[in-house]
């Protein structure tokens, strides 16, 4: 019989790393040798159907008067019946608590970013992570810096946090001269315009205003160049209220909402920027460098553990638009260094950050917790 794994996040078909990096998961392990249930907690969005092949339980918990999840998740968890539940993030730590509970199964919870600082967090949250923590029979993070992070927090021993590393599918995202022509042609870009782009969820976490204030201060030096930004988001209509009011902006800057032609969109473009606040392991990051992209990031989470600085791509401070506005003139200004930077990018994730070794590396710890049941 396959290992049956529960997999419980807060939401489910609503985009971003946490459900690319599951999806992942189910369409690259053994289905003779692992079964995936999906757990969402509170919602699910419009991009469910990404999840078809896979069973899909929806608590829908969101609105309703109960505060603790607890017991509709112990529900679930004996219904279903799994060899491991594998929580996800904050809001799916409670099936820790159901799982130990019900005395039924193995429990993992894993953290792949943040959207606060859990210093910052209150008292009781990491308290609360620190319990769930000692439930659980493995604990692990995407990051050494988030992994430091909340060991720093919870007071939780940092060698009793594995990590992780993200992992991109390098062939999806492999140049395609032909698939950049048609597309920039669609987007009615000559192949003389300076294009950088974004992907990602528009909220205060990925500070789009600072690439957005960059840019404006970066058409002082360049004449033809545009903005794509890909992704849909509860700041989208602030973002473009903030594009509307400086006429510079509103006539190179494009939203083009939520795709899934995501390897398309970086084969169009000349620069990728990833200007958030904080981060885990960015899957974005990753497929951009994938795609060969010279990548411009932030220093900061776990960004440094995949950009090598000079190497592999750029990074600057935090909010720093002035600084990402020179070092976008540079980028501009030395067709070379670009290309010596995509070249680096993709060397550095082909090498360090591939889809088949996280896959791995998941299956070794299911395997371990079962007592190797599906070797």
């Amino acid at each position: 019989m396959p290992i049956r794994i529960m997999h419980v996040v807060e939401s489910l078909g609503v985009g971003g790393g946490v459900e690319t990096g599951i999806a992942n998961l189910i369409e690259r392990m053994d289905p003779k040798r692992f079964e995936h249930i999906l757990c969402a907690v509170f919602r699910l969005g419009p991009r469910i159907d990404r999840f078809r092949v896979v069973q899909v339980v929806p608590l829908e918990q969101k609105g309703k008067k109960l505060a603790v999840q607890v017991g509709p998740l112990a529900r679930v968890i004996r219904g279903i019946k799994p060899d491991i539940v594998h929580s996800r993030n904050w809001g799916a730590l409670e099936a820790v608590i159901a799982g130990r509970w019900v005395r039924s199964c193995r429990l993992i919870h894993s953290e792949h970013g943040v959207e606060a600082d859990p210093a910052a967090e209150p008292r009781r949250r990491n308290w609360f992570r620190r319990v769930a923590f000692e439930m659980a029979d493995r604990v692990f993070s995407v990051s050494y810096h988030l992994r430091d992070a909340l060991a720093r927090c919870t007071g939780f021993s940092a060698r009793k946090i594995g990590v992780i590393h993200n992992g991109v599918e390098i062939a999806r995202f492999r140049k395609d001269p032909s698939v950049r022509r048609r597309l920039r042609a669609d987007l009615e870009l000559s192949e003389n315009e300076f294009c950088l782009g974004c992907v990602g969820r528009l909220s205060q976490i990925k500070d789009y205003p600072t690439i957005l204030r960059a840019a404006e201060r970066f058409d002082r030096w360049c004449p033809s160049w545009r903005l794509l930004i890909l992704g849909g988001g509860a700041d989208r209509s602030e973002l473009e209220k903030f594009v509307s009011a400086r006429p510079v902006l509103q006539r190179q800057v494009r939203f083009l909402g939520a795709s899934e032609r995501v390897p398309e969109f970086l084969n169009a473009i000349d620069a990728y920027v990833l200007p958030s606040i904080r981060e885990g392991i960015s899957n974005s990051l990753l497929e951009a460098m994938a795609a060969g992209l010279p990548v411009v990031a932030t220093d900061t989470g776990g960004n440094p553990e995949i950009v090598v600085n000079g190497e592999s791509g750029l990074l600057f401070p935090v909010g720093d638009f002035e600084r990402l506005s020179e070092v976008l003139l540079q980028l501009y200004e030395q067709p070379e260094t670009r290309d010596q930077l995509g070249k680096g990018a993709l060397q550095r994730v082909t090498k360090e950050f591939s889809l088949d070794s996280m896959v791995s590396k998941y299956e070794q710890m299911y395997q371990e917790l079962t007592g190797e049941r599906a070797a």
